[in-house]
């Protein structure tokens, strides 16, 4: 894998890239990095694909200026740019958390350069979403509770993405606690969670089900049965809105099902990226 930096009118990007073939996004969610793809991005690119895996603006190791907005749409229009920065006209996206509506948001305005599209227990699906993100929301409470030290202790973190941690989580931990410290980190959170939550949950402009039907593009969507952050009933949403999508929900798993169910969810997005999931003819716009 290679770490690089793309420069992006003048924000810079950081992400891995590893692999040849067609071309695969990988978009993390709030409060993340690239690193939640630790155990996806090698046998990814071992299964004949170009995987490409940035840190979103005020995320890991890309910058987190004041001046710039932190909303779904602004990180929609960052993989647009993202994706003209290192030349690839059509790519396929897939998004976890946040970074699954932020994919989703980019495949409605761009269906032109989306090849497929997973959505991996992702947002704008439904209003119910787990307390802490909730609380998090609230001005000053928000900054109170939203600690990277308060992260690290114990095992608030782990308890809420996974429902058996995988031998993984330590190593990936260990490098969300270094980014989430860095200067500028805990504003730029704070504020994309602002831009689409609030105490009662999902905002009302970010919900986006009743979008989902113009999407031009076959659609995977993944979810852990056992997720605390956004509830498995928001993928009966997806199914029903799209019939002849894919929906695959993984017994014993929470949010992160890319790396609790890793080899799993690598043989899952593989044969789906090859079409061997396809159902039949997607709706059109």
């Amino acid at each position: 894998m290679d770490h690089r930096t793309v420069n992006l009118d003048g924000l810079n990007v950081h992400y891995v890239e590893a692999g040849q073939g067609p071309s695969l996004v990988l978009v993390h969610g709030l409060g993340a990095s690239h690193v939640t793809w630790y155990e996806n991005i090698q046998p990814l690119a071992d299964a004949g694909f170009r995987v490409f895996a940035p840190d979103l603006p005020g995320h890991g190791d890309s910058d987190k200026p004041e001046s710039i907005s932190y909303d779904p749409m602004a990180g929609a229009q960052l993989i647009d740019r993202f994706l003209s920065a290192v030349n690839v006209p059509k790519a396929s996206l897939v998004g976890n958390s946040a970074g699954g509506l932020v994919s989703a948001l980019y495949a409605l305005e761009h269906p032109q350069r989306v090849e497929r599209l997973v959505l991996v227990a992702a947002g704008g699906l439904g209003r119910e979403m787990n307390w802490f993100l909730r609380l998090c929301s609230l001005p000053l409470l928000g900054e109170i509770v939203y600690q990277p030290w308060l992260q690290s202790m114990g095992q608030l973190n782990r308890r809420m993405l996974f429902h058996r941690p995988p031998a993984s989580a330590d190593q990936v931990f260990s490098e969300l606690d270094r980014v989430r410290s860095l200067p500028g980190s805990r504003r730029a959170t704070l504020r994309s969670l602002r831009s689409s939550i609030n105490y009662w949950g999902l905002r009302e402009q970010r919900f986006i089900v009743d979008r989902l039907d113009q999407l031009e593009m076959p659609v995977l969507t993944v979810w852990g049965e056992n997720d605390l952050i956004l509830p498995v009933e928001h993928a009966s949403s997806v199914r029903d809105a799209l019939p002849n999508s894919v929906v695959k929900t993984l017994p014993e798993c929470g949010h992160w099902p890319q790396m609790e169910k890793s080899d799993e969810f690598n043989q899952l997005l593989t044969l789906f990226l090859e079409g061997g999931l396809d159902q039949g003819p997607h709706p059109t716009r």
